[in-house]
């Protein structure tokens, strides 16, 4: 059963945009980047430029949107259960 949120959404935190992350290297854990192919909020070519600038990675494309988790949920499941097993090809 699904819960329905509040009927009036919390303001979002300018913290978020504002201040730099202090980290100073990505934990040593596999990283995956995923992105809908589809995407028009963020084309991917913009999702290639960014994954392999930040992350030195190449983005995996999946068909769908901008939310993957509703536009191909099967997919994206998946994919997720594929990286949990270890598995690298699909």
């Amino acid at each position: 059963m699904l819960r329905a949120g509040p009927p009036q959404p919390r303001e979002e935190a300018e913290i978020f945009f504002g201040e730099f992350c202090r980290f100073e290297r990505w934990p040593d854990i596999p990283i995956h980047v995923l992105a809908g192919r589809d995407d028009r909020f963020f084309p991917i070519e913009f999702q290639r430029r960014v994954a392999r600038e930040r992350l030195g990675k190449a983005v995996e494309e999946i068909p769908g949107g901008h939310l993957l988790a509703l536009s191909n949920p099967e997919v994206l499941t998946e994919r997720l259960l594929a990286y949990g097993s270890g598995l690298t090809s699909y």
